[in-house]
């Protein structure tokens, strides 16, 4: 698996994940696009994301996936989701893909055809200001039947997945949990 990290940097909050995720058996690498700088503040944060080069930054995602062992899972919150999407959507060999907090239109990439064996999950609160439902409806539509699960939960909290932030939901958090793992168990499945 790879995991990005949100506009807060490779933090404590993606570090847990990454530990669960190794708890739960898979092989997690986590890379850091702003070269060790964290922020407590996702407003610094998106300020520092603002002067990421993405499309430099999606090809170092996509570099960093091509060297895994397959199936190839890519999971990133809010910033690490755009590049991660991104790099799904116009890679073929990427198995799974885990949103949270973002999703966009596949326009935004050239419209790419929904990758052949490509299955996919977004998670963000209803509430979020930082998420589009157009946005989220764009790629829905893109997606073949079955191929993309949308999970809304209630609240406002963009990075709500987060133990060490304050708009942390637990219960929201336990839920993408268990979502989480049962998608890449029907990953590992299909393998």
């Amino acid at each position: 698996m790879l995991l990005t990290h949100s506009a807060l940097g490779l933090d404590a909050n993606v570090e847990s994940w990454a530990e669960w995720l190794r708890g739960e058996g898979h092989e997690v690498i986590t890379p850091d696009l702003y070269g060790g700088d964290t922020y407590d503040n996702f407003d610094a944060g998106a300020h520092r994301a603002e002067s990421l080069e993405m499309k430099k930054a999606a090809q170092a995602i996509q570099s960093m996936a091509s060297e895994l062992d397959r199936p190839v899972v890519l999971m990133g919150f809010s910033l690490g989701a755009a590049l991660c999407e991104m790099t799904a959507l116009t890679e073929p060999d990427i198995a799974g893909l885990i949103l949270v907090g973002t999703a966009a239109s596949p326009e935004w990439f050239g419209n790419p055809p929904w990758p052949k064996n490509l299955k996919a999950q977004v998670h963000f609160a209803a509430e979020d200001r930082w998420i589009e439902p157009a946005e989220v409806a764009a790629l829905a539509a893109t997606a073949p039947p079955g191929a993309l699960e949308v999970f809304e939960y209630p609240g406002s909290a963009h990075l709500f997945a987060f133990p060490n932030y304050v708009e942390y939901e637990p219960l929201a958090a336990d839920r993408l949990r268990s979502a989480v793992r049962r998608f890449l168990a029907m990953i590992g499945e299909q393998a």
